[in-house]
C-alpha cells in the first residue's frame, strides 16, 4: 500500500509540475517578447519587466527540474536519466519524450548562457537566447504527445491559452516597426500560422483520438498489463463453490437483490480500479467478485 501510494504521488506530481512548467515557459516567452518591444509606463518601468522575465524564467527551470526528477523516479514508465539528456533513447513514447529532452537541452543552454552573460559576446548570447523560441513549441508538442491529460477539457483550454498568449505577443512584436524588415516579419508570421494549423490538426487526429497510447509508442508490456487488469471477471467466492449449469438457471430476466461493497482506487497510470464484491439472493443466488480497471 505504501509503495502504491508513493507511486501515485510521483505520478500526480509529474503531471502537475509538467503543466505548471508549460505555463511558466509560456509566460517567459511572452515576457521576453514584450521586453524586446521595450514596453514601459510611468508605474511599470522597463527594468521591472526585465526582472519579472528573469524571475519567471528561473521559476520555469525549477519546475522543469522537478518534472524531470519525478518522472525518472516514477517506476511506472521506463524512463532513465540518460533519456533526460540524450533525446530519443527512451523506450517509452520515444519520439514525444525525445522532443521534451531536446526542449530541456535548449533550455539548459539558455540558462547557462544567461548566467555567463557578462563573459559571452553579446551577439553570441542573443543567438543562444533565441533558442527559447524553439524550446517552447517543442515543450508544447511533448506535453500533448507524452502526457496522459490531453483528453481533459481544462488541459486543452490551458494549452490553447498558452499558445494564444504567445501568438498574441508574437503578432504584436511583428507588427511593431512595420514595414522595416518586412520579409523577415512575413516569413515569421506565415511560419507561425502554418505551425499552429499543423499543431491543431495533429492534436485532433493524434492525442485526442482513441488508441493514442499505443500509437505514441507506449511499450507493449504496459499496454498488455493494462488490458489484463481491465478485464472484468466473474469468479466464485471460494475455489470449491459449485458451478451452475445453463440448464438449471431460471428463465431470464433474472431479478435478485444484491448486497456487498464497492471499492475504488486510482492507479499510478491514471486509470481507476473498481472492485465490486457481494452476493445476490432471490431467483438467482450467487457470490460475485467483479474487478474493472479503465
Amino acid at each position: 500500500m505504501t509503495a502504491a501510494t508513493s507511486s501515485q504521488l510521483l505520478w500526480y506530481t509529474t503531471r502537475a509540475t509538467g503543466i505548471v512548467a508549460l505555463v511558466l515557459l509560456s509566460a517567459s516567452v511572452v515576457l521576453g517578447l514584450l521586453t524586446t518591444l521595450r514596453v514601459r509606463t510611468r508605474t511599470w518601468p522597463r527594468f521591472t519587466l526585465q526582472d519579472l522575465h528573469r524571475r519567471v524564467s528561473l521559476l520555469a527551470v525549477v519546475f522543469v527540474a522537478l518534472h524531470v526528477i519525478t518522472t525518472v523516479s516514477d517506476s511506472f514508465a521506463p524512463i532513465g536519466w540518460i533519456s533526460v539528456v540524450v533525446p530519443f533513447t527512451s523506450a517509452y513514447r520515444r519520439l514525444w519524450l525525445g522532443l521534451g529532452t531536446v526542449s530541456i537541452d535548449l533550455l539548459l543552454a539558455i540558462t547557462v548562457s544567461s548566467l555567463l552573460r557578462h563573459r559571452i559576446n553579446p551577439r553570441t548570447w542573443r543567438a543562444l537566447h533565441w533558442l527559447a523560441y524553439a524550446s517552447w513549441p517543442l515543450a508544447v508538442v511533448h506535453g500533448l504527445g507524452t502526457g496522459t491529460d490531453p483528453h481533459l477539457g481544462w488541459v486543452i483550454l490551458l494549452v490553447v491559452g498558452c499558445v494564444t498568449a504567445v501568438l498574441a505577443a508574437l503578432a504584436w512584436r511583428l507588427l511593431t516597426g512595420w514595414p522595416a524588415r518586412a520579409a523577415v516579419r512575413v516569413t515569421a508570421g506565415v511560419t507561425s500560422a502554418v505551425a499552429v494549423i499543423a499543431l491543431v490538426a495533429w492534436t485532433a487526429n493524434g492525442p485526442l483520438r482513441p488508441g493514442w497510447a499505443a500509437r505514441a509508442g507506449t511499450p507493449r508490456a504496459l499496454l498488455v498489463g493494462a488490458q489484463k487488469a481491465g478485464a472484468a471477471v466473474l469468479v466464485p467466492s471460494s475455489p470449491t463453490a459449485p458451478t451452475t449449469s445453463a440448464a438449471s438457471l431460471p428463465p431470464p430476466p433474472y431479478q435478485s437483490a444484491f448486497a456487498g461493497t464497492i471499492n475504488q482506487q486510482t492507479l499510478p497510470n491514471a486509470s481507476v480500479r473498481v472492485e465490486i464484491k457481494g452476493a445476490t439472493s432471490g431467483t438467482l443466488a450467487a457470490s460475485i467478485d467483479i474487478v474493472i480497471v479503465g
